[in-house]
């Protein structure tokens, strides 16, 4: 097995319960990038949301973010973005409006939380999500939605769902950035543990799920490690491909 990227989602896999990295598996993922190997944050989250984790570990890596909408080649450059269509954001916010449900997102400016963005905001939109501890309220959202045909919908959380423009995902995102580097998805190792991870899942060459993922991700995974809270990743990766 020869792995050349690694793909890490954020939330449930690289952090703990606690939202933070602990220093072995920052020491870990620094001794793969030392070895040559591209060690990709891969996240639903907005670039905003994972700068102050990219600091933290100083490595310098391409990061994709928002669920794949958002791909950054290159540390500190700017990144190639997928947004949602303009009448497709508009109608999602319509939805959101008619039932009430929290929502969150992230366009160019940033991140919005239970705001609607401006209408030249609304048209650079790369990820618009709902939350709610409700399950009637988001049962309902999940209705409306499910059988529209240019969205991806997925979730990180039993809590959410999550809305992409068609055909992007984290799977997305890392074939796009496996093109620029010249790397088959073959030689990319993933690690994740949510709905949003499944598309990755699929086609990369050594998908890793997390002890606390979901069960769909455990069925297709080739490999299974610890839990978030037991440092995991650290421990697939020393393993698989530090040779530890």
């Amino acid at each position: 097995m020869n792995i050349k990227l690694i793909a890490i989602d954020l939330d449930g896999t690289l952090l703990d319960s606690q939202h933070a990295i602990r220093p072995h598996t920052i020491s870990v993922l620094q001794q793969a990038v030392k070895e040559g190997i591209h060690v990709v944050v891969c996240t639903g989250r907005g670039i905003s949301r994972i700068r102050p984790y990219e600091a933290l570990m100083e490595l310098k890596q391409p990061i994709v973010a928002a669920n794949g909408a958002d791909v950054y080649y290159e540390a500190g450059h700017v990144g190639e973005k997928a947004y949602i269509d303009l009448k497709t954001a508009q109608h999602i916010f319509k939805t959101i409006e008619d039932i009430g449900i929290p929502f969150w997102g992230f366009t160019d400016a940033g991140e919005f939380i239970d705001g609607i963005p401006n209408e030249q905001e609304i048209a650079r939109c790369l990820k618009i999500g709902v939350q709610s501890e409700d399950p009637k309220q988001l049962q309902a959202f999940y209705e409306q939605v499910k059988g529209w045909q240019d969205i991806e919908l997925t979730s990180s959380a039993s809590t959410n769902y999550e809305i992409n423009q068609l055909g992007v995902s984290k799977a997305y995102g890392i074939e796009k950035l496996c093109r620029h580097l010249h790397i088959s998805l073959d030689e990319v190792m993933c690690l994740g543990d949510s709905a949003n991870d499944l598309a990755l899942f699929q086609v990369a060459g050594f998908p890793v799920a997390m002890q606390n993922a979901i069960s769909d991700l455990k069925e297709i995974a080739k490999a299974m490690t610890t839990s978030n809270d037991e440092e995991g990743v650290a421990k697939a990766i020393e393993y698989y491909v530090l040779k530890k």
